[in-house]
This record gives C-alpha cells, sequence and structure tokens, in this order.
C-alpha cells in the first residue's frame, strides 16, 4: 500500500502538466439566449459525475470557466479572447476527480479531468472543436512525461455518439517515487463536439494486467453520452 501511495502521489504531480495541456484544448443556427442558472445546469450534466465513477474517487476541484479566465494561459491574451468571442463561447465548466489508494490498486484509476463548454451555434462550437484538435495533434506530449521512457501515442475508436471526436491513448513506462517499481502508465485524452457544445476528457491511469483498458473506455462513452443527453 505504501508503493502504491507513492506511485499515486508522483504521478498526480506528474499528470498535473498534462492537465495544462488539456485545458489548452478545452479552452450555426443561433438559438435563444438562456439564463446562466440553465447553461451553469447544462453544463453540469455534460461532464463525467461521481457516479460514473467508482465509490472512493473523490471531487477534487470544479468551476465554472469564462471566456476571461480561459483565455488567462494563452501566451497571447487579448488574440485568444477575441476567438472565443467570434466563436460565441458562452459558458465552461471544469471537473476533476481523484481516486484513492483502493482505487488505484483495484482499476488503476488516478486522476480524471472532464470540461464541457456550450456556444451561440454549432458553428462555433465546431470552431472550437478544431482548434483543441490541432492542438491536440501537434502537442509534443512525450516532452510532457519527463522521465519516463517508451511514449507512444494510440489513436482509439471514437464511439458513434456525437458530432466529432478526437481519442487518444498515451502510455510510458517510469519508476514514479522513491522505492516503487518501474510502471506502466497512461493518459486517455477525448475532446467532443456535439450540437452547441464542446468537452474534453483526461482520464490518468496505471496499466493493469486485468480489465483497466476497458473501464477507461466506458469513462470516455459515458461524457460523450452526457453531451448528447444533454442537447439531444
Amino acid at each position: 500500500m505504501r508503493k502504491l501511495r507513492l506511485v499515486m502521489g508522483g504521478l498526480t504531480v506528474l499528470i498535473a502538466f498534462l492537465l495544462a495541456a488539456v485545458m489548452a484544448c478545452g479552452g450555426g443556427e443561433e438559438t435563444g439566449t438562456p439564463t446562466a442558472a440553465e447553461v451553469e445546469d447544462q453544463l453540469q450534466r455534460m461532464v463525467l459525475a461521481l457516479e460514473d465513477l467508482p465509490s472512493g474517487v473523490i471531487l477534487a476541484e470544479e468551476r465554472f470557466v469564462s471566456n476571461e479566465e480561459s483565455a488567462v494561459a494563452s501566451e497571447d491574451r487579448e488574440e485568444r479572447l477575441a476567438m472565443l468571442e467570434e466563436w460565441g463561447r458562452i459558458l465552461g465548466y471544469d471537473v476533476t476527480y481523484q481516486a484513492n489508494p483502493e482505487v488505484l490498486e483495484q482499476v488503476g484509476l488516478i486522476l480524471v479531468n472532464s470540461t464541457a463548454s456550450l456556444y451561440d451555434s454549432e458553428e462555433g462550437a465546431s470552431a472550437s472543436f478544431a482548434d483543441a484538435e490541432q492542438t491536440a495533434r501537434t502537442t509534443d506530449w512525450a516532452a510532457l512525461f519527463d522521465g519516463a521512457w517508451g511514449v507512444e501515442e494510440e489513436a482509439m475508436a471514437s464511439p458513434p455518439l456525437v458530432d466529432e471526436m478526437l481519442w487518444f491513448r498515451i502510455t510510458a513506462r517510469a519508476a514514479v517515487g522513491e522505492g516503487t517499481e518501474e510502471q506502466e502508465f497512461a493518459n486517455d485524452i477525448a475532446i467532443f463536439r456535439h450540437g452547441r457544445a464542446r468537452g474534453s476528457l483526461m482520464v490518468a491511469w496505471v496499466v493493469m494486467d486485468w480489465g483497466s483498458s476497458d473501464f477507461m473506455q466506458q469513462l470516455a462513452r459515458a461524457q460523450a453520452q452526457h453531451l448528447m443527453d444533454a442537447l439531444p
């Protein structure tokens, strides 16, 4: 159990760098203007909930993300803000869950980050998806796994539930933490677009010999389903 805690702590620090990259990926016909409460409720229904995750996973952080907040991390804040406004981005929502050592031991799950954002039109959401796809495809993911080796990227089959989806898996090997053995770990990164909504999912996990890959696929399908249910 001590080694599991060391692995979890070390990988969580490493994954913080990946979250920053995924947020960069996150960050038509006109519809009526919804109220702020309606937008917030709809966004919260588009991301993964605790009910989608094993018992023992906790809510680590949640926040609504305005256009101004989304643009802060960009190299050119003003240019990024203008782009978000051109797309008609209304508001985003970001939630992060963390697993305890027991869940890590059972299914390999470490951390889950799930986001959603709403736009005035499908065209704006699609432009946001295209931007996120370009960011994901041009990011040097291997460079983010400092100290790891054998970094590989694998395209995953996308479930035909949403209008647009990009999903890939990054695997690597590393010994994380003093006294720990080398382990294979993975990050599933998915980007979704359905109707006027755009979402992203990052699932960090230790590769197990049993069923963990299937479980991660279930999470990607769950968020795709949430987007479809919220915007039928």
